[in-house]
């Protein structure tokens, strides 16, 4: 009989050993998935025989707090059995199901999956969205082309007038190509002024007073 208990105490502790000892597996430990499609994340333990109570946390991070997940319409968790390994299913997933997973076995947590989840992008809309960055960015080109070379045309345009207001003006011959005898009385005019400059000027030079007249 103590033989008996004592092999019973025994095995009763190799259990709880190797319970405590357990590792825990996770696959994929990444996805990275379009929203609406459906993942399904593995949980495996070191000794699949090992019967062990399955939990699924959920974190933002992998450092940050985790929460405990529960059943609903998307997610289904599947308990772990000797012929099945446990798992979670998260149906049309959505952006805010991004995070890490992580599946606790008997108290031992395993190293987590990340889920990354992103928008479906249609191929035509990014096309245009392309096409119309395209057209921003030659637009903004051609503005700074045109905010150079106007400022430019302006000032050479400027540079020129005030060249030709400074020009020298070229010398104005009032009478060229004026024939003698249409000038009419002009040159008259000017002999007889230009004799009574000589007559004014002959008597200014001889016209002398005598040192007897007083």
């Amino acid at each position: 009989m103590i033989y008996f208990l004592l092999s019973c105490s025994v095995i009763a502790l190799m259990v709880i050993t190797a319970e405590g000892q357990i590792q825990v597996f996770q696959k994929p430990r990444f996805y990275g998935v379009k929203t609406g499609r459906t993942v399904m994340i593995y949980c495996v333990a070191s000794d699949p025989s090992l019967p062990a109570r399955v939990e699924w946390l959920k974190a933002d991070n992998y450092l940050d707090t985790q929460k405990t997940l529960k059943p609903n319409e998307r997610t289904v968790m599947m308990e772990k059995t000797s012929k099945r390994n446990a798992s979670i299913t998260i149906k049309k997933v959505v952006i805010d199901d991004s995070g890490v997973y992580f599946c606790k076995l008997n108290e031992t947590q395993g190293p987590g999956t990340e889920l990354r989840v992103s928008r479906h992008g249609d191929p035509q809309a990014v096309m245009n969205r392309s096409r119309v960055k395209d057209v921003i960015i030659f637009l903004q080109g051609f503005l700074l082309i045109l905010c150079i070379v106007v400022p430019l045309v302006q000032f050479f345009k400027l540079e020129k007038k005030e060249d030709a207001d400074y020009e020298e003006p070229k010398d104005d011959h009032t009478y060229e190509g004026l024939e003698i005898e249409h000038c009419g009385d002009v040159y008259e005019e000017i002999n007889a002024v230009a004799a009574q400059d000589a007559d004014a000027d002959a008597d200014a030079v001889w016209e002398v007073e005598s040192p007897d007249q007083e």
